[in-house]
């Protein structure tokens, strides 16, 4: 998908078309997670250089065009953190794995903390589509499964759209107090049916 940055959109869509690919199959059902680390060209601008880094051949500007296509090519997934220059780099790093933890289940500590609730809101009327960061509508169907132990919930997932399809299994474990720990992973359509 990162290759999508690189081109014209009528190129990409010729490079997928020539080799039989569909984005939401090389987007959704090839990765768990997507993480994307923003440039030090946005953000870190002082730490951003070409001299002692052969691979980096990009003035500012370029390498901020380049990223935010990157980015965009990957919006549609449905587990994808962007990691930004808020922070020194360590802390990005940091940062980083605690996003890994959080998706694969791992209690990082004090530093991540998942819980089982969901918030809702009413929007008394809707801003303008302009105001909008860039976005893709999904079909998604959850499918909860049986369980015998009622401290662990588990269900199905298929997302997908203009007939393409990505499935997931999700299991949520109740742990002491308000915390929950869930364990998702990349399933087939075998899998899922």
């Amino acid at each position: 998908m990162d290759a999508a940055a690189y081109m014209s959109r009528e190129s990409w869509e010729r490079v997928l078309k020539a080799n039989g690919w569909n984005a939401v199959e090389l987007r959704d059902n090839r990765y768990n997670q997507v993480i994307h680390l923003i440039t030090a060209a946005n953000g870190a601008e002082p730490y951003y250089n070409i001299e002692d880094n052969p691979c980096r051949t990009e003035g500012l500007d370029e390498a901020r065009r380049l990223d935010k296509g990157t980015i965009e090519a990957w919006v549609g997934h449905p587990y994808i953190d962007v990691i930004d220059n808020s922070t020194d780099f360590d802390t990005k790093l940091k940062r980083m794995i605690a996003n890994v933890c959080r998706r694969i289940g791992i209690d990082a500590g004090d530093r991540l903390a998942p819980t089982s609730r969901k918030f809702k809101f009413l929007v008394q009327t809707m801003p303008a589509d302009s105001l909008f960061p860039s976005f893709q509508d999904f079909e998604v169907v959850h499918d909860y499964l049986t369980s015998t132990n009622p401290k662990i919930q588990s269900r199905l997932r298929k997302r997908g759209q203009n007939g393409k399809w990505s499935y997931q299994h999700t299991v949520r474990r109740s742990d002491a107090g308000d915390k929950a720990v869930e364990l998702r992973r990349q399933i087939t359509h075998r899998d899922y049916i």
